[in-house]
């Protein structure tokens, strides 16, 4: 799937929300694994994080530097969030989570069924507590999620023009600019 995103984060230790506009490109791979790659280079903060196996990059384009952490055993649970209504199967969703009927509301003019999921595994749960969505009504892909976290943080997703299933030539990748160099290196 690609499209667009507005992605706004709440950190309540310093009560501070930061809103961020990008470009989501995502690809589930024959083995259940995805790939995704979420560009935020245009803003003033820019970076790009690109999720590929247990590893998620992040390149700075305005320092030239990346980072990689090793998500580890975690990927599976990485997976999952990302796949949340874009490649899940009804079956996995309710494998994973216990659905709540959350009622109704009108998102970006478009009445919308809200669902709240709670994640079933306790090692998902040290991530994530609850995850909202809401489904446009006669859609089958959300155009909001919001990811409560422990720590009372959470992040909104709005999602515009998605394209479900764009031609993309072989496997998903983000190639580092000549130049980057490693953090720390």
């Amino acid at each position: 799937m690609t499209g667009d995103v507005e992605t706004t984060t709440f950190t309540k230790v310093i009560d501070d929300t930061t809103v961020q506009n990008g470009k989501l490109t995502m690809q589930r791979q024959k083995d259940k694994g995805t790939r995704a790659i979420l560009d935020f280079s245009g803003e003033k903060d820019s970076r790009v994080i690109y999720l590929f196996g247990n590893t998620v990059r992040f390149y700075y384009p305005k320092l030239k530097l990346y980072q990689d952490i090793d998500v580890g055993r975690s990927s599976d649970v990485l997976n999952q969030f990302l796949l949340l209504g874009f490649g899940s199967s009804g079956k996995e969703l309710i494998d994973n989570y216990q659905i709540t009927d959350a009622g109704s509301a009108n998102i970006t003019g478009q009445a919308t069924t809200k669902l709240s999921l709670e994640p079933k595994s306790t090692h998902a749960k040290e991530t994530l507590i609850k995850v909202d969505v809401w489904i446009p009504q006669g859609a089958a892909y959300p155009i909001q999620q919001q990811f409560f976290k422990p720590s009372g943080n959470y992040v909104t997703v709005l999602y515009s023009n998605i394209k479900i299933n764009p031609q993309i030539k072989g496997t998903l990748e983000f190639k580092l600019p000549r130049g980057t160099k490693k953090q720390g290196s």
